[in-house]
């Protein structure tokens, strides 16, 4: 299981004393369409980098850089095919959460695009057929970012993160949730900054471990377990 800002797993309840049964379980927190879209974004993304490893090499990246403009910026098929099916996976445990990097999270935006962008496009029909529980209603996709990723300060460009402070860079991604009207948490010198935020923004691959998600015990949505 994935952990994002807001717990998007659901699991079925017992009938309430009335006969009535919820269907999306206890946790307010619980998203089953923010899980449904995250889990087509990311079938859909093993299913594009599956067909592209039939290519040759120069054209299948050309075609995925196009589909992955942020990822592909850090790596070609040879690390998107295990960084997507790792995510996958990840996504469907049902034993373990996970922690993201990144890497993932990088990744994951650029696959979230795609689907909001043909779901965006597409008419009325297609709508439904793709995200029922959405009622052809539009997607914001920035107060979906919002409101599940931590941050996407793993966008700005190079030249912007490498002339920062130290300080400002552990304010990155503070500043988004300042935007809406969120408190930022105050600078603490001693909480370490993610490496892997460097990493992909100055556009360096990931190594076997970046790729592998962190493992976290226990429930990570229990009170004070998260932090901004």
């Amino acid at each position: 299981m994935l952990v994002f800002k807001k717990n998007i797993y659901f699991h079925p309840l017992d009938a309430l004393p009335n006969g009535e049964v919820r269907p999306y379980g206890r946790d307010e927190e619980a998203q089953p369409i923010a899980f449904n879209l995250i889990h087509k974004a990311l079938i859909a993304g093993r299913e594009v980098i599956e067909e592209l490893t039939g290519y040759e090499e120069s054209t299948g990246f050309e075609k995925l850089r196009v589909l992955f403009p942020h990822a592909t910026r850090f790596g070609r098929l040879p690390v998107m095919d295990p960084l997507s099916k790792t995510l996958l996976d990840g996504l469907l445990n049902t034993r373990t959460w996970f922690l993201m990097n990144c890497y993932h999270l990088c990744y994951l935006y650029d696959a979230l695009q795609e689907i909001v962008e043909d779901y965006s496009y597409s008419d009325p029909k297609r709508r439904q057929e793709m995200i029922p529980e959405l009622g052809g209603e539009p997607i914001n996709f920035n107060h979906f970012l919002n409101q599940f990723f931590f941050n996407t300060a793993f966008l700005i460009s190079a030249k912007r993160y490498n002339g920062m402070t130290p300080q400002e860079r552990r304010q990155l991604g503070k500043l988004d949730h300042a935007y809406f009207g969120a408190v930022v948490p105050k600078d603490d010198p001693e909480q370490p900054e993610d490496p892997t935020m460097g990493m992909v923004i100055n556009a360096q691959p990931p190594g076997p471990e970046d790729i592998s998600l962190t493992p976290h015990p226990g429930n990570p949505y229990a009170s004070g377990a998260l932090s901004l």
